[in-house]
């Protein structure tokens, strides 16, 4: 009875104990694959901020721009993005901040884009570790002391960096570049025009300023000889206003619907304020040529400091607005001018075509002057103080003669890309 009682246990125990193992988890090896599949493991947030970024970055962009690297423009960010909060020139190309976007957008001087870059607050969290892992090795390390740039290289030779502050270990931005458009040559005019009038030794004196001069507005990003090479060109009106010749040549661009800029005088804005509202009111850009026509590479730094800040206080008490764009008197530049200018919020806009109106001042020799040497990108320097009869006569030829030839007459704020007003 005993030992019938024993065996009836024995098998109660050896039943529970099999049921236990039943319910023992099979090793995964041995689980069908699409049970696997059903439990993915997860990427990490940096890991899908990776490929986001990669996803755009093969297109020219950053996640949160519209703008590539390939075929956008300043002109089409400015148009969809408006002003940005201020534009740096850097390195040969210009910087135009947009904080708001938490973006940067570098262009050349043709108003090409070539770099855009991102300062999103989820790239904080991405670190060189995590970069390696999910990038690999970059192709090219730069290190300075705030920074350690990581180049990759992508498809049509654009590349992604990824900016490491070496304080935080972290990407503080990162970086879509296309070479080829940030390296575009330089598009610098030589300065045409001829008069009869002008001695051999004048004539020499002024081909050596030219030559020099265009070599000047090379070293220097604030100084502009002509904009892009796009089939556009300006018109531009020194020594100014006055109380006929100016008043006629408003009525004539008006009359054609063409903008052009006028480089006044302090001193004859304060002579003839109407003149001046007249151009601004009509859409006319009001610029500053000094306040008194001088040589400002023969002054001092305060009285050059004055020259400057007379006109531009001149034109505001008279429009609003302080001008952001001087033309020196005779063109008549150097360092310490191009210094002082920048202090006081201005670009340098010369010239490459000279009427020489002031010279030979027949209006054939005007247009001739114009319409044997105009490029793409040209600015075209007249006149509109008292005596330039010829150039009135000259003008409406002028604009139809451009016209013609599908020439599009713009303001020096479209032609260049650079505001006309502080």
């Amino acid at each position: 009875m005993y030992a019938s009682l024993i065996l009836v246990l024995l098998l109660l125990i050896f039943t529970i104990l099999s049921a236990c193992d039943a319910n023992k988890s099979l090793p995964t090896e041995d689980l069908p694959q699409s049970s696997i599949d059903l439990y993915p493991k997860e990427d990490s947030p940096s890991s899908i901020e990776l490929d986001r970024i990669m996803k755009w970055a093969d297109k020219g962009m950053v996640v949160h721009s519209p703008f590539n690297v390939f075929d956008s423009s300043i002109q089409q960010v400015k148009s969809e993005w408006g002003k940005p909060d201020h534009v740096d020139q850097v390195a040969g190309g210009s910087y135009a901040t947009y904080s708001e976007k938490q973006t940067v957008i570098g262009f050349n001087q043709d108003g090409e884009i070539y770099d855009v870059r991102s300062y999103g607050p989820n790239l904080h969290e991405l670190t060189i570790e995590k970069v390696e892992d999910k990038l690999g090795q970059p192709k090219d390390i730069r290190l300075n002391d705030q920074d350690s740039i990581y180049v990759y290289e992508l498809k049509q030779q654009i590349e992604l960096k990824l900016i490491f502050s070496n304080k935080t270990k972290s990407v503080d931005h990162i970086s879509i570049y296309n070479p080829v458009r940030a390296e575009a040559e330089q598009y610098v005019l030589d300065i045409k025009g001829n008069s009869n009038q002008l001695t051999d030794k004048a004539w020499k004196s002024m081909q050596a300023w030219r030559a020099q001069i265009k070599s000047f507005s090379t070293e220097h990003q604030s100084v502009y000889l002509n904009g892009p090479n796009k089939k556009r060109v300006a018109l531009t009106f020194d020594d100014g206003p006055d109380d006929t010749i100016t008043p006629a040549i408003i009525h004539i661009l008006n009359d054609y619907n063409v903008k052009g800029s006028f480089f006044f005088l302090g001193s004859n804005v304060m002579r003839y304020p109407e003149v001046v509202k007249q151009a601004y009111e009509s859409g006319h850009l009001v610029l500053s040529h000094s306040y008194n026509h001088v040589e400002l590479t023969k002054l001092g730094k305060v009285d050059v400091e004055n020259e400057l800040a007379g006109a531009g206080k001149a034109i505001q008490s008279v429009v609003g607005r302080k001008p952001a764009i001087l033309r020196t008197p005779y063109g008549d530049t150097n360092n310490q001018v191009v210094s002082i200018a920048g202090e006081q919020g201005y670009s340098i806009v010369l010239w490459s075509i000279d009427t020489l109106d002031w010279s030979q001042r027949e209006a054939e020799n005007i247009v001739k002057n114009v319409v044997e040497n105009v490029r793409n990108g040209d600015i075209i320097l007249m006149h509109s103080d008292s005596d330039k009869i010829e150039t009135e006569k000259a003008l409406p030829l002028v604009i139809e003669a451009l016209e013609k030839m599908n020439f599009e007459i713009v303001d020096l704020e479209t032609l260049l890309n650079i505001k006309a007003y502080q």
